[in-house]
């Protein structure tokens, strides 16, 4: 048996020890930042991913950020150093064989003060906000016993901090290390990016509201857009933009309002736009969903 059989064999058990734990769809554990995660059927999550791991033991599912599908299946895991705007879709789940999956919240200040005992020199790239990758024995090692502290509740605050400082050093000497240590430079580098991101993340809604965030972090709008890019892989219009459509649809799917009230209150003046781009980041129109 090589290695990744290996691999995939432990990710098998640890799946089925997490099937044994979690039998709700979605299950915040004692252990903060740490939640598990079940479904029975195909579904599609809209949901703004902040900094973590999401971890797949059991199915497949595709993440969507704005118009690129990104796939990942069990024993793959996947980085977010940001918050980001997109569609979760669970692909390849049933009664029998349930999608299983973990979520871990990563800390920045852990991270900076891990990579600083490294003491590796960091050169800014230009990598994405996220990262697709698989799982090593070593990764696999120290999330089993992440998930053993569920059944050990008494050590959750012993253990959990030291066993999520070895998650980190593993991502940092692993294939998602790379972006890490790039989220790392790019904060020490230009704090007014994070700023001005978690800004928008807060008052999307607001008009102006990207001349506001410029303004607010004090640099030419022309050096902040190629910053944001870098940081990001989007420009603020585009992130504002994503943020507003996933309102959107929160809104669409409650029902309360009609189509030309939500394209108001997300920030649409033209309501042909708003069902153009609304139609084609979620796959149908505004109407059909208020429909259904």
């Amino acid at each position: 048996m090589d290695e990744s059989d290996q691999i995939s064999e432990r990710v098998r058990g640890l799946a089925h020890r997490v099937d044994g734990l979690v039998q709700i769809e979605d299950f915040q554990t004692e252990i903060s930042g740490f939640s598990l995660h079940r479904r029975t059927a195909k579904q599609s999550i809209h949901c703004i991913y902040g900094l973590g791991l999401g971890i797949v033991l059991q199915g497949q599912k595709e993440v969507l950020i704005r118009d690129k599908v990104y796939r990942y299946g069990a024993g793959q895991t996947m980085l977010t150093t940001i918050d980001l705007p997109a569609i979760s879709r669970v692909t390849q789940a049933s009664y029998h064989e349930p999608f299983l999956g973990m979520m871990l919240a990563l800390d920045l200040n852990l991270i900076i003060e891990t990579v600083q005992a490294l003491d590796e020199r960091i050169e800014l790239k230009n990598f994405p906000a996220f990262s697709i990758e698989s799982m090593d024995h070593g990764l696999v090692d120290a999330l089993t016993r992440l998930v053993g502290l569920i059944e050990q509740p008494t050590l959750v605050e012993q253990l959990a901090p030291l066993i999520k400082q070895e998650i980190i050093i593993r991502l940092l000497v692993g294939e998602h290390g790379r972006y890490l240590r790039n989220l790392v430079k790019a904060k020490a580098s230009d704090q007014n990016i994070f700023s001005v991101i978690q800004w928008l993340r807060n008052n999307f809604l607001q008009e102006n509201c990207i001349e506001t965030a410029f303004e607010q972090a004090n640099i030419s709008a022309a050096t902040l857009r190629n910053h944001f890019k870098q940081v990001t892989g989007m420009t603020p219009l585009q992130y504002q933009k994503q943020l507003r459509l996933q309102e959107a649809r929160k809104l669409v799917l409650s029902q309360a309002m009609n189509v030309q009230q939500i394209a108001d209150l997300v920030g649409y003046e033209s309501q042909s736009q708003f069902t153009r781009e609304y139609s084609r980041l979620f796959g149908s129109s505004p109407r059909q969903d208020l429909q259904h």
